[in-house]
């Protein structure tokens, strides 16, 4: 899908912003950073007018929600005149800042004043199901299935409350019902696509997120989700493109600054005596997202609502930083401190003062100690396992060859490595089994 000509300085001329105008602007407004800078200037030339009275504060709110300014938006959407445009993207404004309540009130106020019923009906239900309420989003779900069983829509809440409840497998066949009719439906490529990713299904994710990438308002995630399976494949061209896009918009998006550093590392690897690849190690691991370590539910949101998301982001703070964060305390603090550590890095380090030290024999952890009849299956390779593609993947990047190899390693070992989750841990964890073996114990600590 590609953005057609659209002249920006229009959009202060339209009188009728239904969802095909207000979705030709926006795509407009994000085909580049210079387009959204030009459609920022306009609004802030309109938003003087407005302030003159001279202007429409629908307008306005319209055009700062296309630019992601949701309270500001919110804000002008309360002074302009009531009806169903209004009410229907104040509810998208409002859902955009996890207000719930004040979303779902919107949508039914957008219904009452003419919006299609059914389209607010199911922008309700998938806020019931975002705000925990499961069980109103699943009667309001099945109140519309006559009607609604033909939509992309309907299926794509159905695929969010699946997941909600972690029925995975039925979330994935709602997502991909939704795709059936509707090829180019964002929410449900966007999700489809994530839960492909996470069951090592890298070739099905990257066709989505390259679908999902050709949208002018391709989400960030999914650009740099699509980045790193490109970089896997050893597409960097690819992922640089990616990454790029994310640049073109965000120029100081940390994550993807840092993130494109990495791939032009690959791109710039040798082959050494072995065969094997080297990349930017440094990269790398400040690039590492902090979802892949084991941290406290505190810790975890904490991080997430400074938007620390990689070890990178987090080294450029310090102790006081986060310690004068709203309910980030010294246990949190102990925490990440020993996370960091076993990194061998620390607050307030500069990237360049970062060191790796490349992996070795003597630095994989010893084989424990078995009966002699287990030898034999020490020496079995690890593809008897038959895992799927992101934990081979991941065994790969340890140079773990034999099932002797993967019972050094303890499930913390496991879950350190770039891109290695629960998921992958627990197949593991469920494959030695059947061969009578376990992972090394816990390092005490």
């Amino acid at each position: 899908m590609t953005a057609e000509t659209v002249e920006l300085s229009s959009f202060f001329d339209e009188t009728d912003f239904a969802a095909p105008t207000f979705n030709r602007y926006a795509d407009a407004a994000h085909t580049s950073f210079a387009a959204r800078e030009r459609f920022d200037q306009l609004l802030r030339e309109y938003e003087a007018r407005v302030q003159r009275r001279e202007g429409d504060a629908l307008k306005l709110a319209l055009g700062l929600l296309i630019l992601g300014r949701f309270t500001a938006a919110l804000e002008w959407f309360a002074r302009a005149p009531e009806g169903p445009v209004r009410h229907f993207y104040a509810a998208e404004a409002a859902l955009a800042l996890d207000r719930f309540d004040e979303a779902i009130q919107e949508f039914r106020e957008a219904a009452r004043a003419g919006w299609n019923g059914l389209e607010c009906d199911l922008r309700i239900a998938a806020a019931l199901v975002r705000a925990g309420r499961l069980e109103e989003a699943e009667k309001l779900l099945a109140r519309h299935e006559s009607d609604g069983a033909a939509t992309a829509d309907w299926h794509y809440v159905r695929g969010r409350l699946a997941e909600a409840r972690y029925e995975h497998v039925a979330a994935g066949e709602a997502y991909e019902r939704a795709l059936q009719l509707d090829p180019e439906h964002t929410q449900a490529l966007f999700r489809c696509a994530r839960l492909y990713d996470l069951w090592g299904n890298d070739e099905a994710a990257l066709e989505l997120y390259d679908r999902l990438t050709r949208q002018p308002r391709a989400y960030v995630n999914a650009l740099l989700n699509a980045a790193v399976l490109y970089e896997e494949r050893g597409d960097y061209d690819a992922a640089q493109h990616c990454v790029r896009r994310v640049l073109k918009a965000h120029p100081n998006h940390r994550r993807a600054r840092l993130y494109f550093k990495s791939v032009e590392g690959c791109r710039r690897m040798v082959i050494d005596e072995a065969g094997a690849e080297r990349v930017d190690a440094r990269a790398r691991l400040l690039a590492t997202p902090l979802s892949e370590f084991e941290l406290s539910i505190r810790a975890r949101n904490c991080l997430k609502k400074m938007n620390i998301r990689t070890l990178g982001d987090l080294i450029r703070h310090t102790e006081e930083e986060l310690l004068a964060y709203k309910n980030f305390g010294e246990t949190s603090l102990a925490e990440i401190k020993t996370l960091l550590a076993r990194k061998g890095l620390r607050f307030g380090m500069r990237p360049d003062d970062v060191t790796v030290e490349p992996a070795s024999e003597e630095s994989a952890p010893a084989r424990p100690a078995l009966p002699p009849e287990q030898e034999a299956v020490l020496a079995k390779p690890v593809s008897e396992l038959e895992l799927s593609v992101r934990s081979r993947r991941c065994l790969q990047r340890l140079n773990v060859v034999t099932l002797g190899d993967l019972v050094r390693y303890s499930e913390a070992d496991l879950l350190a490595t770039r891109n290695f989750g629960v998921t992958s841990l627990n197949e593991i964890k469920s494959r030695l089994a059947e061969f009578g073996l376990q992972l090394a114990p816990k390092k005490a600590t």
